[in-house]
This record gives C-alpha cells, structure tokens and sequence, in this order.
C-alpha cells in the first residue's frame, strides 16, 4: 500500500488520541465513587435489615407483654376475689380455708413471676427499640453520604463525558483527512489493541518494542517514503 508520508505521520496523532480515550474511559469506569457506593449500599441494607429485625423483636416483645399483662390482670383478680372470700367470711370450714390459702401462696407466686416477666419484656422492648431507631438514623446519615456521593460521581462522569466528545471529535476530523484505505487498514491493525500505529525509531517499533533485523531495518530505511510498513510482530503501521 501506498500512503503519503504526512498522511501516516497523522496517524500518531490518531494512536495519541486513542490512548486518551482509553485512559478517559478507565477513568470512567474506575471512578472512587463507584466502590464508596457500593460499600455505603452495602452498609445501608446491613442497616435496613437490622432496624427490621430490632423492630421485629420490639414487636413480638410486645405482644408478649400483652399476653403477660393479660395473664397478670387474671391473676391478680383471682388473688383479689379469694382473699375477699376470706375476708368476709365465705370460706369458714378449715379444709377449704387451706386450700385457698395454697391458691392465694400459688398466686402469689404467679404474680412474682410474671411482674419479673413483664420487667424483662419492658427492657427487652426498650433496648429492641433504641436499636431500630440507631440502625434506622445510620442508615439516613449513610444514605445522605450517598446523595452527595452520587451528586460527585455524576459531575465527575459528565466531565469525562465531555472530555471523551471533544477527543472523538478530534479523532474524527484527522481520520476525515486520511485516505479511507489507510485508516481501514489501522483500524484493522489496532483490533489487536494498542494502537494501529508507532513510530520507527533506531530499527525498533516503539510499539511492542521489537528490534528489527539488520536486513529489514534496512528495507524499511531504503524504501520509498509512501510505501507503508507494517510491523512483522505487532502488525502495526510503521511511521519512518
């Protein structure tokens, strides 16, 4: 293939422009705010799913108390109502006397323990509920810390954005002023990556680095200045 030499000159300015895209686009997707996103989210539903479980636990704490309060109002009605009988006189015989006073020593009993009950229940519930509120506030300082997360990542990505047009666009303008065979035949030669061209300099291509032989760096120096040389191990396009 023939090219004008300024025309495969041009063509660095190309690979130039390539590899600030490329380094655009890293930049792009490595962005710090993408991994402080996902640990913060990752925190968040930590803090979601332990407000749920506090919340859950206070709940079914309270239905216990209910349950227990319920227990303790039978209680204590029966304790009332027995000692009453006592006291006016209902009961006189020695043996059911006996027996009510075992029921008034068992309820006793049964009231201690279920104000013990309902103490630990209201503690529990307590600190159950302190715990939903702390995850629940966390989780509302991490999801401010995401906001503003979010609000940087956009900024920074809209101004990667702009910075990968105006490189494109450049790139476009020197490809409009290149022969079409020319860039077809770089663009085939960068699929390998890299770039589709380098430079020649001192027998080797700066683009993977190989020394040419004596015989072919002598090829490349003594041939016409349009012909266009490739790179036998790369396949680059070789800028003399």
């Amino acid at each position: 293939m023939k090219a004008d030499p300024a025309a495969q000159a041009s063509l660095l300015a190309i690979v130039d422009l390539d590899v600030k895209a490329k380094v655009a686009d890293t930049r792009l997707r490595t962005l710090p705010e993408h991994e402080q996103l996902n640990t913060l989210n990752e925190r968040r539903r930590a803090l979601a799913d332990e407000a749920t479980a506090a919340s859950t636990r206070a709940s079914d704490g309270s239905g216990a108390m209910k349950r227990v309060e319920e227990d303790l109002a039978t209680a204590r009605t029966r304790l009332q109502r027995d000692h009453q009988r006592i006291d006016d006189g209902i009961v006189n015989d020695a043996r059911s006397i006996a027996s009510l006073q075992d029921e008034i020593a068992h309820l006793d009993g049964r009231i201690d323990e279920l104000e013990d009950k309902q103490l630990e229940l209201m503690m529990a519930i307590d600190e159950d509920q302190k715990a939903a509120d702390t995850a629940k506030a966390e989780r509302a300082d991490v999801e401010t810390q995401m906001r503003a997360l979010l609000a940087s990542r956009d900024a920074a990505a809209a101004a990667i954005s702009d910075e990968q047009a105006d490189i494109a666009a450049k790139r476009q303008k020197l490809a409009d002023g290149l022969p079409a065979d020319l860039m077809a035949l770089y663009e085939k030669a960068a699929i390998r990556g890299g770039g589709g061209a380098s430079e020649l300099r001192g027998g080797r291509c700066t683009g993977c680095g190989l020394m040419l032989d004596s015989l072919a760096n002598k090829a490349a120096i003594e041939a016409p200045a349009d012909d266009v040389i490739r790179c036998a191990e790369c396949g680059r396009i070789l800028v003399r």
